[in-house]
C-alpha cells in the first residue's frame, strides 16, 4: 500500500510538472527564462555579480547584476560599457506579469542611490506595491553615466576645487568661470581615456534598455520614470512601443520642451511660489511682510557680509567650512522647492537671517552642499545630454528675449550669463543629434501621470498640455512638489492599482477612480 501510494504521488508531481511545462508553451505564460550572459564571444549582456551591499539585510530575492551595451549602439562592434541592474523578485513561481522597470532618478545623470543597503530597502519600500507584491519583478537601474555605472561621468576636478570654494565670497561670474575651466578639464580627460561622450544622451538610454530587455527574456516592461527618466520612458515608448505594457511617468520631463518653452514663466515660477509661500504652507494664516523685498534685501545683506559656517561634509567624514553668501542663499531657497517645507520653514527663515541666526536655513544649505559635492551624479552625462538632446533644439534668440524680462538685478544677469556662457559641445565632439529626442510624444500606451501640484521644477502645466497626445491617460495630483511617488503612500497605491488595472489592449482607461485612493 505504502509503495502505491507513493508511486501514486509521484505519478502527480510529474504530471504537476509537465502541466506547468505545457501551460507555459502552449499557454504563454511568462516565466523566467535565464538571462543571456556575457561569455568570451558575447560582449553585450547580463553579467551575474555579488551585490555591493549587505546582501543579509536585502530584501529576499534580490539579485544584483552588471549590463553589458554598447557604448555606440550605432557600432555594435564597439566596446562595452556597463550600468547596474538590482533585481527584486517576486514570490510568483512563473511570472505571468510584465516586470516594472525604474529607469533611475532622472537628472539627467542623478543616481537612485542602489550603492547602500540603506538605498535598497527605501527603494523596494517604495515600489513594492506596485510590483513584488502583485506578482511582477522589479528592475532597478542607474543608466549610462550615473551612479554605479562605469564610467561614471562625474567631474572630479569640479567636486575637489567647488569644495575649496564654497569657503569664499566669489562673484557669480568668477564661479562660473572657474567651474567652466574644471569641466572643460574633465571633458577633455575623458576624451583621452577613449569616452565617447556624445553617446551619453537619452537616445541611446532607450537602445540600453532594448538591449537589456532582450537579455533578459522579457516581452513587455511597465515603466516607471521619474522627472528626466520620464523622457527615456517616452522615447522607449516610441522607439519600442511593443515593448511597453504601460508607464507610471512622475513629475514628467517631454522630450519636445526645451528651455524656450515657457522660459519666463518657468523661470519666476520658484520665486514667485516663495512670494507666495504663505497660501503653499499649512498653518500659515498670517503671512510675513513685504516678504519679496526681504529676500533680495538679505541677498543684497549677505553678499556684502557673509556668515561663516561649518558644516559636516557629505561624503567625507570630516568638516567643510562653507560661507553663506547671499548667491548660497538664493541657492538654498532653490534646493528647497523640490520638498514642500520650505514653505512653512521660510516664515522662519527670513527673520532668523535677519538677525544673522542660520538655525533653519542650515538644512537647506546642506541640500544644497550635497547636490554640488555629490561623486554619484554625472554632472558630465548632464552636459553631453544638454548637448544632444537640447541644444540642436532650443530657440536660443526667444530664450534671450524672455531673459531681458526678467525682474532686473540677480534674476535678469544670472539668465543672461548663463546664455553667454559655452556648453562644451564642441569639446564633448557633438555637432548634431536624431531629432526623435525633440519629437512630441504620440503613444496609445496606458500612462499614469503623478504630478505635485506645488512642483516648480515640472510645472503641472506641462502635463495638462502634453496630455493630449497620449490617447490613454490619466493624471493625478497631489499637494506636493517634485517627485511624489517615493514616500508617498497614496501615491503608490494608485500606482498600484493602475499598473494592474491596465493593459495595452484597453480601448479605454476609466481614471475616476485613482483620486479617491
Amino acid at each position: 500500500m505504502f509503495k502505491l501510494r507513493k508511486s501514486f504521488l509521484l505519478k502527480i508531481a510529474l504530471y504537476g510538472a509537465l502541466a506547468i511545462y505545457i501551460s507555459t508553451k502552449f499557454f504563454d505564460l511568462t516565466y523566467r527564462q535565464p538571462f543571456q550572459t556575457i561569455n568570451d564571444t558575447q560582449n553585450y549582456g547580463f553579467e551575474s555579480v555579488d551585490c555591493w551591499f549587505d546582501e543579509t539585510s536585502a530584501p529576499p530575492r534580490t539579485d544584483c547584476y552588471h549590463m553589458h551595451v554598447p557604448e555606440d549602439h550605432a557600432q555594435q562592434a564597439n566596446k562595452a560599457i556597463t550600468f547596474p541592474v538590482v533585481v527584486f523578485r517576486s514570490d510568483s513561481i512563473i511570472s505571468t506579469k510584465a516586470p516594472v522597470l525604474h529607469l533611475g532618478a532622472g537628472g539627467p545623470g542623478a543616481a537612485m542611490y542602489i550603492d547602500s543597503i540603506d538605498g535598497i530597502r527605501a527603494t523596494w519600500k517604495f515600489h513594492r506595491e506596485l510590483s513584488t507584491d502583485q506578482g511582477r519583478d522589479l528592475f532597478v537601474i542607474d543608466p549610462r553615466g550615473a551612479g554605479l555605472s562605469k564610467p561614471l561621468l562625474t567631474c572630479d576636478t569640479f567636486i575637489e576645487n567647488e569644495e575649496k570654494r564654497l569657503k569664499y565670497h566669489l562673484s557669480v561670474t568668477t564661479q562660473w568661470q572657474e567651474s567652466d575651466q574644471d569641466y572643460f578639464d574633465c571633458i577633455a580627460k575623458f576624451n583621452n581615456q577613449g569616452v565617447k561622450l556624445s553617446t551619453y544622451n537619452s537616445l541611446s538610454i532607450a537602445h540600453d534598455i532594448e538591449k537589456m530587455r532582450v537579455a533578459a527574456n522579457v516581452e513587455e516592461w511597465v515603466l516607471i520614470g521619474v522627472s528626466y527618466a520620464a523622457t527615456y520612458a517616452q522615447i522607449i515608448a516610441t522607439q519600442y512601443p511593443e515593448s511597453v505594457e504601460s508607464m507610471v511617468l512622475d513629475s514628467a520631463t517631454f522630450p519636445n520642451l526645451k528651455a524656450h518653452n515657457n522660459f519666463l514663466d518657468n523661470a519666476m515660477a520658484g520665486y514667485l511660489a516663495l512670494y507666495d509661500y504663505c497660501n503653499l504652507a499649512l498653518n500659515c494664516y498670517k503671512p510675513l511682510e513685504n516678504i519679496e523685498k526681504r529676500i533680495w534685501n538679505l541677498h543684497q545683506e549677505l553678499n556684502l557680509n557673509p556668515i561663516k559656517l561649518e558644516l559636516d561634509h557629505p561624503f567625507k567624514n570630516k568638516k567643510i567650512d562653507v560661507l553663506l553668501n547671499g548667491d548660497r542663499f538664493i541657492s538654498a531657497l532653490w534646493a528647497g522647492l523640490y520638498g514642500v517645507e520650505i514653505f512653512a520653514d521660510l516664515r522662519h527663515i527670513i527673520p532668523q537671517l535677519e538677525k544673522r541666526s542660520v538655525y533653519t536655513i542650515t538644512s537647506y544649505l546642506e541640500n544644497h552642499v550635497y547636490f554640488l559635492l555629490d561623486p554619484a551624479f554625472g554632472d558630465v552625462s548632464m552636459s553631453s545630454h544638454y548637448c544632444y538632446d537640447d541644444k540642436p533644439y532650443t530657440d536660443f534668440e526667444s530664450l534671450r528675449i524672455q531673459a531681458d524680462q526678467l525682474p532686473k538685478g540677480y534674476l535678469r544677469d544670472t539668465a543672461l550669463l548663463a546664455l553667454s556662457f559655452p556648453h562644451n559641445c564642441d569639446e564633448m565632439l557633438i555637432d548634431a543629434s536624431d531629432p526623435i529626442v525633440s519629437a512630441k510624444t504620440k503613444t496609445n500606451i496606458p500612462t499614469l501621470f503623478l504630478h505635485g501640484e506645488l512642483d516648480t521644477i515640472t510645472p503641472l502645466s506641462d502635463v495638462t498640455e502634453q496630455r493630449k497626445t497620449f490617447t490613454k491617460n490619466c493624471v493625478v495630483t497631489y499637494k506636493l512638489s517634485h517627485s511624489v511617488l517615493g514616500g508617498n503612500k497614496y501615491a503608490q497605491r494608485v500606482a498600484a492599482k493602475f499598473i494592474g488595472d491596465n493593459k495595452k489592449d484597453q480601448k479605454t482607461l476609466d481614471c475616476s477612480e485613482y483620486k479617491w485612493l
